[in-house]
């Protein structure tokens, strides 16, 4: 059985101080953050150069995937 939704998820955990100051802003001005979202989406996909230099000292620098080094390994 297919998905109810139209729309694939998208999950994304930001750290909680960022989110909370975001949502401060966002909610100080009548906007959400789902729909904040949406649109830097839509920002970078019709202005990919621009929007990704505007957003270049935002950036956060990448996390490790996986396991780390060294872990499950028994001595």
């Amino acid at each position: 059985m297919g998905s109810q939704h139209a729309d694939p998820a998208l999950t994304v955990r930001p750290p909680k101080e960022i989110q909370s100051a975001a949502k401060a802003v966002l909610d100080a001005r009548g906007r959400e953050m789902r729909a904040f979202v949406t649109a830097c989406l839509a920002a970078v996909a019709a202005e990919p150069d621009e929007v990704l230099a505007m957003l270049a000292s935002h950036w956060p620098a990448p996390k490790p995937r996986g396991r780390p080094r060294g872990a499950g390994r028994r001595e």
